[in-house]
């Protein structure tokens, strides 16, 4: 689409051009600059590497879910495999509303799902399932050759040896405290 303007917001001296088609932006910069976002009408939002806001607590996920827009899309190459809150917080982002308020949610799925009483889990996959796209690799990336590993040994040398010794002790005694 040769004729879409864009505009790439980033960096410390970023604008956001009023008539631009395409705005690019992180999702820290979301979080940073989100008064200004949402000052701005937004006809597509498109969510790329959406797993970075599977927690709905997190800033970037509440950053994402207050920008209005009249479509939103939401790509991940991730599964949602962790909690059905990463699934409530991607349909928050998709399709506020979809699957209720957080609370709700949490009264009429998770808490049913979570306690094995049968058609809660049907229900939710009944509700969501014309909203996913979900393809496996071997069908988008047929052109793609197996996954091979090679794995490779180096020796350190003394001085390199006492640095990760170094740092091994430090974090470990980080990670005890």
């Amino acid at each position: 689409r040769p004729l879409l303007s864009t505009n790439l917001y980033h960096g410390q001296d970023r604008n956001l051009k009023k008539k631009a088609s395409v705005v690019i932006t992180s999702y820290a910069i979301a979080r940073l600059d989100l008064d200004v976002l949402k000052s701005r009408s937004i006809n597509t939002l498109i969510i790329d590497e959406a797993q970075f806001i599977k927690n709905p607590q997190s800033q970037s996920a509440k950053a994402v879910h207050a920008i209005p827009a009249k479509f939103r899309l939401a790509l991940s190459g991730t599964p949602v495999e962790n909690s059905l809150d990463d699934l409530w917080s991607l349909f928050h982002a998709t399709n506020p509303g979809l699957l209720g308020s957080y609370k709700s949610f949490q009264k009429q799925f998770v808490e049913p799902i979570n306690n094995g009483l049968s058609g809660a889990a049907e229900r939710l996959k009944r509700r969501t399932k014309l909203f996913i796209l979900r393809r496996k690799k071997n069908q988008v990336a047929t052109d793609l050759p197996p996954r091979t590993e090679q794995l490779r040994f180096c020796q350190l040398s003394q001085e390199e040896m006492d640095q990760y010794e170094l740092v091994k002790s430090a974090s470990k005694k980080e990670v005890v405290e």
